[in-house]
């Protein structure tokens, strides 16, 4: 398997973790604040984390950590932002809602990556992306029914996560995946739980079933799909893979009907196609001979 498969199939396997996140983090929602979610996401995450860099405590995980933790504190700012401003937008318009507004960052990458990485794509893949692009787009026309608020947060959030995958492309090629992913979970968590010291009161008491869907909503969506997709950016341009994770409301809105009865739109499964062709498009297309 090359590079490139590689990359789609990590990029693939990232998507339908965090779709899966997704809509648990929604059930989590019904039962706490959103506050106290994402302290306990960090939480839960930060202790799989430390579970992972003890297992492979041999690697030098614990050394890039504290070589790069100012880089990594202030990479872990800008993600922890963005994940708190994306939750409140899940509270107020829904998971379905986040995931197709919040996909306009694939847009913000491209650009990003373009300008600023000198990235280039093949006719095929170019067309790919087009396809994933359009589907967005298609999906964000009438797929939603967020106020004006929720989409303001969306967009500050799918631009806050342009940024953040611009600097994990460049941060993956010097720190290791897995440390990069468990640092941006320890330092989350510092965050978060000093916002919450500061401006909001600790629930005193978390049903179990938070707890629940807490534990694999940080498995899945802030493990495994953390470091599934730093390793898709150790081996595929950040444009592409993002482009492959125009999938992420498809697939959020086929678990949100799984899960939680949500119907799909004509919409959402006319923008679904476009994306699907989109990722068969970059996935089969030849690599660009690199002059």
């Amino acid at each position: 398997m090359n590079g490139k498969q590689k990359g789609v199939l990590f990029t693939l396997l990232t998507s339908l973790t965090v779709a899966i996140g997704a809509v648990l983090l929604k059930l989590n929602l019904e039962l706490v604040s959103v506050e106290m979610a994402n302290l306990l996401f960090s939480g839960f995450c930060s202790v799989f984390f430390i579970g992972i860099l003890l297992l492979y405590r041999g690697q030098g995980h614990f050394s890039a950590i504290a070589k790069n933790w100012r880089k990594l504190a202030l990479f872990s700012l800008l993600g922890t932002s963005a994940l708190l401003l994306n939750t409140y937008g899940i509270f107020i318009a829904g998971p379905v809602n986040a995931a197709f507004l919040g996909q306009f960052a694939a847009v913000f990458t491209i650009l990003l990556g373009f300008f600023f990485l000198k990235e280039r794509f093949t006719k095929q893949e170019g067309t790919g992306i087009l396809f994933a692009v359009i589907g967005v787009f298609i999906m964000a026309y009438s797929g939603f029914n967020a106020e004006i608020v929720g989409i303001a947060i969306f967009l500050t959030v799918a631009f806050l996560f342009a940024v953040s995958n611009l600097i994990s492309k460049i941060f993956v090629a010097k720190i290791p995946p897995i440390a990069l992913a468990g640092s941006n979970s320890f330092f989350g968590l510092l965050f978060m739980s000093l916002f919450m010291l500061l401006f909001t009161r600790v629930e005193p008491k978390v049903p179990s079933l938070a707890l629940f869907y807490t534990f694999f909503g940080a498995l899945l969506g802030g493990v495994i799909g953390f470091i599934l997709f730093y390793k898709a950016l150790q081996v595929f341009e950040v444009s592409k893979t993002v482009a492959i994770r125009t999938a992420d409301p498809f697939l959020t809105a086929v678990f949100s009907f799984i899960f939680l009865s949500l119907t799909p739109t004509v919409n959402q499964l006319v923008g679904g196609a476009f994306i699907v062709v989109g990722v068969i498009l970059i996935s089969l297309a030849k690599p660009k001979n690199v002059e």
